[in-house]
């Protein structure tokens, strides 16, 4: 098995952070390890998953392919990552009886911290060029009949509010 195609950052890069989890051979994640390789690769794809749903919902198309927007993106998966392996060796922040633990599952805190990542970065994602798929906009709506076929008036009106309109081409004065 391999990562997804949709995913974000790899299991060397994960490995590369957890040494401590090594077979006696140097090799970093294997089906003898804690996790083994199987686990890591779905912790990746996971978060991954999470990611693109977040990122989604915030008008990106996915996989992210823009390369230093990328590059973003595999270090938050990667960091997640790596915080999961120490969970299933019994350490670290997602580890039973942490802090963390305390206010949920893994994966309530993954997805929060998810959602502040995009939240606080997507403008950024969109600076460095990651193609968004649809307007922020997608979605809204605005009925202007009712079902029978009449027109809606609104509730409130801009002259209700004393606004009043001004057609700047041909209202100067």
């Amino acid at each position: 098995m391999a990562i997804g195609a949709n995913s974000y950052g790899s299991t060397d890069e994960v490995g590369a952070l957890t040494p401590l989890y090594a077979t006696a051979t140097g090799v970093i994640y294997s089906t003898s390890t804690r996790p083994t390789l199987a686990q890591v690769e779905k912790f990746v794809d996971r978060v991954s998953g999470i990611l693109n749903v977040l990122l989604a919902e915030a008008g990106f198309k996915v996989p992210v392919s823009q390369a230093d927007a990328k590059l973003a993106l595999d270090e938050f998966v990667v960091a997640q990552a790596v915080e999961l392996c120490h969970a299933a060796n019994g350490a670290g922040p997602y580890a039973p009886g942490s802090e963390e633990m305390r206010a949920g599952s893994p994966f309530r805190v993954i997805e929060q911290e998810a959602a502040e990542f995009v939240g606080k970065h997507a403008a950024g994602l969109a600076a460095l060029g990651a193609t968004r798929s649809r307007v922020l906009a997608y979605g809204l709506q605005c009925r202007t009949e009712d079902d029978s076929g009449d027109e809606i008036v609104p509730i409130f009106q801009r002259e209700m509010m004393g606004n009043q309109i001004v057609d700047w081409d041909t209202d100067v004065e």
